[in-house]
């Protein structure tokens, strides 16, 4: 009778431990979501940034009105002084033996038949001739000529003409307010009482040259007479 009902109670027993079997199962894999229970948010991977692109900004060396340090370089001739014009214009050799004339930029000298004028080019002379000098170019003007200043040992020939009073502040060409100017002390071409700018010795000469003789002797033209008789 035992050995019956045991027999018996193994088909429940099995039964029922494959049910507990499946309800742990399913417990820990097909549970179903639970509307009101707080979201969680999934890492969303994050896609590879686009490379920069850097762009070099403008300085205010590198525009038009200025000049770098390394465009000051390239502008930079280095010459052997071989001739002396007057107060402001030399001629020079570079390496190569290539010639370049040198107007001295920002200054003006009294010309050779002015007074100083021989004496101007006599103090350039003595600053720069047969020596090696460094020139600053800036421009070149209508003549060909190589417009800057001239430097030797460091020093500004050009300052030095006008700190001398060998020349005059050529400022319809240069506004800069820190060349100097020796007229206070009256030195050099401001001795004299009323020194001429060389501009307007220039342009004095220029306007005798133009200026037509007057009438002396005869005048022909297609042969007749047409002029006075002395």
């Amino acid at each position: 009778m035992r050995s019956r009902s045991r027999k018996s109670l193994l088909p429940v027993v099995a039964l029922a431990l494959l049910a507990g079997y499946f309800a742990r199962g399913r417990s820990t894999t097909d549970v179903a979501p639970n509307p009101s229970a707080p979201s969680v948010a999934r890492p969303v991977p994050r896609q590879p940034e686009p490379p920069v692109r850097v762009v070099k900004q403008e300085k205010a060396s590198d525009s038009p009105r200025g000049v770098s340090a390394h465009q000051r370089e390239q502008r930079q001739v280095h010459l052997r002084v071989v001739g002396v014009h007057d107060g402001d214009t030399i001629t020079g050799l570079d390496g190569s033996k290539t010639q370049f004339k040198i107007r001295l930029d920002a200054i003006d000298a009294p010309e050779l038949g002015q007074p100083f004028g021989q004496a101007s080019k006599k103090a350039l002379s003595e600053k720069v001739f047969g020596k090696d000098v460094a020139v600053i170019a800036k421009t070149t003007d209508r003549y060909g000529r190589t417009v800057g200043h001239v430097l030797i040992d460091g020093r500004d020939v050009n300052l030095e003409m006008l700190e001398e009073g060998m020349a005059w502040h050529y400022k319809k060409y240069d506004h800069n307010t820190r060349l100097g100017s020796a007229r206070a002390a009256r030195k050099g071409l401001w001795q004299d009482r009323a020194p001429m700018p060389p501009w307007d010795w220039r342009r004095n000469r220029k306007e005798q040259r133009g200026r037509p003789a007057g009438r002396q002797g005869k005048t022909i033209w297609l042969g007749a007479v047409v002029g006075s008789m002395p």
